[in-house]
């Protein structure tokens, strides 16, 4: 009878394309996967993975192999999530991570709101660069990941993402800023203006860069800080203006520190996302946890099933599955 343990190794293997890298995501020694795949390979009499320098391959048994591994975990996170009452259990965990608008001024309401129904639940968040998150992702140090913007950068076969919202990006202004009275402009006018930024390296410096460069505005770059709250402290003391989502700057705006100035056409948009790694089969938990999050982002609605988000039918998954 097949090892379920051994079989999760062999898709480690697999997934990550060697033995060591394998061994590297389940905190185990390149050694004992080895010795798990051999074991395995024994009990079947036959050869998984061509081995080479580059890493392994699978051998023709090997390719069947996978593609029952992967229905047999499909069908026992299915008969999990069919069965388990998350109200009932007594304990659990979901990490999630998140670029640093949504970490600092989205998730913490996500995270109230599931608390609030699920106490004895831990959700952990973790903030980073979208490549960060990503990698976490990717390395299922994450259970799932919430990005603002582009992921072409990104694209990798395990990848899948899902649109949650559209974000229209506003200028927002000081009242030392000339245009604090103003209550629109055009693109164009934000030429030569000078403005508050993220470092070059993060994914919305290289988005609002390119977006300015396709209308011909070249800006002045004030200042460059990673921190958001930085950011709206330096343009609510000073004369440069910054370009954030509302959920960022709400608090301020309501308070009458900062001064929303609306674009003509609303040209400056980004994209909230869900993602996570197509392998994998959420844990019950997880999916309590993006379940609760349908009535803010309806588009969660739209998919398949919870249980496994790779068939996710809005046609908004990152190309290349």
């Amino acid at each position: 009878m097949l090892d379920l343990y051994k079989l999760q190794i062999f898709l480690a293997v697999v997934q990550e394309g060697s033995f060591s890298a394998a061994g590297e995501r389940l905190y185990i020694t390149q050694s004992a996967v080895s010795q798990h795949i051999k074991d395995l390979e024994a009990s079947l009499g036959r050869p998984l993975f061509q081995r080479g320098w580059r890493g392994v391959t699978l051998t023709q048994e090997g390719e069947i192999l996978h593609r029952y591994a992967r229905q047999i975990f499909a069908l026992v996170a299915e008969a999990e999530n069919a069965l388990t009452d998350i109200e009932q259990v007594s304990g659990g965990r979901v990490s999630i991570g998140a670029t640093p608008g949504a970490a600092i001024y989205l998730a913490p309401d996500w995270v109230q709101r599931f608390r609030a129904r699920y106490p004895q639940i831990t959700v952990a968040l973790q903030t980073g660069l979208t490549a960060q998150i990503v990698a976490e992702v990717l390395a299922r140090r994450l259970d799932v990941g919430f990005i603002e913007g582009e992921l072409e950068s990104f694209r990798q076969p395990r990848l899948e993402s899902l649109a949650l919202q559209e974000v229209e990006q506003v200028v927002i202004v000081g009242f030392k800023h000339p245009w604090w009275e103003r209550s629109s402009a055009g693109i164009h006018e934000l030429h030569r203006q000078s403005f508050i930024v993220r470092p070059p390296n993060s994914q919305s410096r290289i988005w609002l860069d390119e977006t300015l460069r396709v209308y011909g505005v070249e800006p002045v770059i004030g200042a460059e800080f990673d921190n958001l709250e930085s950011i709206k402290r330096a343009v609510i003391a000073g004369m440069c203006l910054a370009v954030l989502p509302p959920y960022v700057v709400r608090d301020e705006v309501n308070q009458g520190l900062l001064h929303v100035v609306t674009l003509d056409g609303q040209p400056l948009r980004r994209t909230l996302r869900l993602i996570w790694d197509r392998d994998i089969h959420f844990a019950p938990i997880t999916r309590a946890f993006i379940e609760s999050l349908s009535g803010d982002y309806p588009t969660i609605n739209t998919l398949k099933t919870i249980r496994d988000l790779p068939d996710s039918q809005d046609g908004s998954h990152v190309p290349g599955r």
